[in-house]
């Protein structure tokens, strides 16, 4: 249960839950009004400019009802929030929008999500399908149709694409000339797209139309578990990875693309927020020698428990299959193939905006929930 009391002293609504209290001023939860003259229903902008509410604004009153408390506020307005949204809003309730938390795993321990193309209509495997991909990272989709450039329909599903030097799409298969390894039938270690990109694509489509090839297994690694496992057996390599400024670079006749940043990225809490390991790609900087005696055993380390059977997962894609990655997390890769068949992918990318959307508005539509209303 969630309780709230009204601080005279200090003009703060005292709220409790589970035996922890947070105070909330006044101008925060003005501001939290969903009153219908203060916010466009439609767009949940406020329609007033907050910096110009008074800076001394005062609770006036509070009555508290069994669900929810109706305040009063010195400059006038009057609404009603109940008291489960203002838990949520105040970090005290688990918020039912939330994306899964990140769930590291090895090869003994994933079960690739995945789910039927035809499917994705029924409310409940979209849901599920992307319960799996935030918590593992990737997931996959069956059947899809195998017609050249449907991808484009596939992956609009999820949200808009963003469009690269490669393309809308770009097709995985063997050229004359290539212009990467992966239009090659070269194996490709695991590693991240596109790390020399400032903003890095987030996630990557790959829909397999043929692969009739001998070889070409797909491979999959979890970053968040690689990292851990660097993080346990060599802390002082993973705390350079963490600290120093990496070049990468991608030089064509037609591109020069660069972008430097740590090859392990975390936030203030140590969670990964995103894993750059391209080993043809990466240019660390004249840095002191134990430094980078460090950050070489850190990626040999990577890249090894990258390719190490514990972490990583290989599969072979059916046409009408398509592999769905979190490219700042998951390490994907290929086996060597041969030129006894056609093998032909098309792949593309789109950001965390579209997935992260669709993942909230399902959350939102099973569990309905309100703010603040007009009293």
């Amino acid at each position: 249960m969630t309780f709230c009391d009204l601080d005279r002293t200090t003009g703060h609504l005292w709220i409790e839950r589970n035996g922890r209290r947070v105070p909330l001023v006044p101008l925060w939860l003005r501001e939290r009004s969903e009153a219908p003259e203060q916010m466009d229903l439609n767009s949940h902008q406020r329609t007033y400019d907050p910096t110009r509410l008074p800076a001394d604004l005062r609770i006036e009153d509070a009555q508290a009802d069994g669900s929810g408390v109706t305040l009063g506020f010195s400059d006038g307005h009057r609404c009603r929030f109940e008291l489960e949204w203002l838990a949520v809003e105040a970090g005290l309730a688990p918020d039912p929008a939330a994306l899964p938390d990140p769930i590291a795993w090895t090869s003994d321990t994933i079960t690739p999500p995945s789910a039927s193309w035809s499917a994705l209509s029924e409310p409940s495997v979209m849901q599920s399908l992307l319960d799996g991909f935030f918590a593992s990272g990737f997931a996959i989709l069956r059947d899809t149709p195998t017609q050249e450039d449907s991808l484009l329909d596939i992956a609009r599903r999820f949200g808009p694409i963003r469009e690269t030097n490669w393309g809308v799409l770009f097709n995985v298969r063997t050229e004359a000339q290539a212009s990467d390894l992966a239009y090659t039938g070269l194996a490709l270690t695991a590693h991240s797209d596109n790390p020399y990109r400032r903003a890095v694509p987030a996630i990557q489509f790959l829909h397999c139309l043929e692969n009739g090839a001998t070889g070409g297994d797909s491979t999959l690694a979890d970053g968040v578990a690689i990292a851990a496992a660097l993080k346990r057996d060599a802390p002082e390599a993973y705390s350079v990875l963490t600290r120093l400024p990496v070049t990468f670079r991608y030089r064509s006749a037609t591109v020069d693309d660069r972008a430097t940043a740590p090859m392990i990225d975390v936030d203030e809490g140590g969670r990964l927020r995103a894993i750059r390991l391209s080993t043809r790609l990466d240019f660390p900087p004249a840095a002191d020698p134990e430094m980078l005696a460090l950050f070489f055993e850190g990626r040999r380390r990577l890249a090894a428990y990258a390719e190490d059977p514990a972490f990583q997962i290989r599969f072979k894609l059916a046409p009408g299959d398509c592999l769905v990655m979190d490219n700042h997390r998951t390490l994907h890769g290929r086996t060597a193939f041969a030129e006894d068949g056609r093998r032909f992918l098309q792949g593309c990318y789109i950001d965390y905006d579209g997935p992260e959307c669709l993942y909230r508005l399902h959350a939102r539509r099973r569990e309905g929930g309100a703010g603040a209303i007009a009293a």
